[in-house]
């Protein structure tokens, strides 16, 4: 497996190939060939992960600031459905975070579902990121057959990729997600907007009361975020 920077056109379109495979999204919501071009002259990054000549993942920053200070934005992150679960995400995260020390780039961003356990657990407890936001349907009606039916809330994952994440020691509160969010929707779309409802409140609560997520266990039926004081003190 080899994982580079991506420059050429023809590169981007296997790109943009790769999205609708992973990600079944619409073409109104698929990132152009356009804008994979122009965050690699802008002080982005865009990497892809080949097998021999195959490219089975990538993954697309921009530039971005936030209080005077400049960060990636992580846009997107696909893999080839055959290659799940075989290391490849976690492999371009960090191939990335690589490339951003070297330019001096310290804060690494990107938004995410609340309800999808395993993306939770991959952000928070596999790659180290903490959360502080919460947007309420960020992006509107969704296209994607994946999404539809629920808004599109969205959590920001903040990758201090220099920094340690602060210990879990006390006053720890916990907020409840299933496990498999899907398999609900597909029984009941009432009750996975039931269940977005109550996580939504929940979570926004504890940010509004300085709470920040810095944890994430995942179980068989339910996961929970692990949520600490401190947000406004946070790096």
């Amino acid at each position: 497996m080899t994982i580079r920077p991506l420059t050429e056109i023809s590169e981007f379109d296997q790109c943009v190939k790769l999205q609708r495979e992973a990600w079944q999204l619409a073409d109104i919501d698929l990132v152009p060939i356009r804008m994979f071009v122009v965050q690699s002259h802008v002080g982005g990054l865009i990497l892809g992960a080949f097998d021999s000549d195959r490219l089975v993942g990538f993954l697309n920053a921009m530039p971005g600031i936030r209080d005077g200070m400049t960060y990636w934005h992580s846009q997107m992150l696909a893999v080839a459905t055959d290659y799940w679960n075989s290391g490849i995400g976690f492999n371009l995260k960090h191939a990335q975070r690589d490339h951003a020390l070297q330019r001096g780039i310290h804060l690494i961003q990107w938004t995410f579902e609340p309800l999808q356990s395993k993306n939770a657990y991959f952000n928070i407890e596999k790659l180290g990121a903490i959360v502080t936001r919460y947007y309420v349907n960020l992006y509107g009606a969704p296209a994607s057959r994946l999404q539809q039916g629920l808004e599109t809330d969205r959590m920001v994952a903040e990758w201090w990729i220099d920094r340690p994440r602060p210990k879990i020691e006390s006053d720890v509160r916990r907020v409840l997600i299933p496990a498999d969010i899907q398999s609900i929707k597909k029984q009941s779309l009432e009750s996975a907007k039931d269940v977005q409802l109550r996580v939504r409140e929940q979570l926004l609560k504890n940010f509004q009361e300085d709470y920040f997520v810095a944890g994430f266990e995942r179980k068989d039926e339910w996961s929970e975020y692990l949520l600490i004081p401190g947000a406004s003190r946070v790096h």
